[in-house]
């Protein structure tokens, strides 16, 4: 197995358990700010969504194969799952913004893999989600503040 398809199929599945975590926070986030709130972390989810779907097709396209099951995701994850519990909004945008930090520095693994294969298709796609990462960064730090 190629470094960049492994590199793909751990973010692969961060990927999938970060979609679980965002999801568990938008439905029980407390707290003053809900509205906005609730509505940034649904968008999270459906662009985590949305990634999940490219990021296990690039795999089969460079002839890897994608990780399927939550117990294969579960067993290579280095993002913590979320409790099924009420949540301060405070908290848990902080711990949002500690994982797409953790996002951004594996996604910019799996682009310094890829460009070391000269893996043209891989390093472009991944382009996009650390310009995003980045941007959501800077939102949440703001937010934080």
């Amino acid at each position: 197995m190629s470094k960049t398809v492994e590199k793909l199929n751990l973010y692969l599945a961060n990927l999938n358990v970060l979609y679980r975590k965002v999801q568990n926070y938008h439905w029980n986030i407390v707290g003053a700010g809900f509205f906005s709130v609730h509505e940034k972390l649904e968008e999270y989810y459906d662009a985590i969504n949305e990634q999940i779907d490219d990021v296990a097709e690039r795999i089969l396209s460079i002839g890897g194969r994608p990780l399927g099951t939550l117990k294969d995701y579960l067993a290579v994850t280095t993002i913590k799952e979320a409790e099924n519990r009420e949540i301060s909004i405070p908290e848990a945008v902080a711990d949002v913004k500690k994982e797409f930090e953790a996002m951004l520095k594996l996604v910019k693994e799996v682009k310094e893999a890829a460009d070391e294969e000269n893996d043209y298709g891989t390093s472009a796609l991944v382009d996009e989600y650390i310009s995003t990462y980045e941007k959501d960064l800077w939102m949440l730090n703001a937010y934080l503040k």
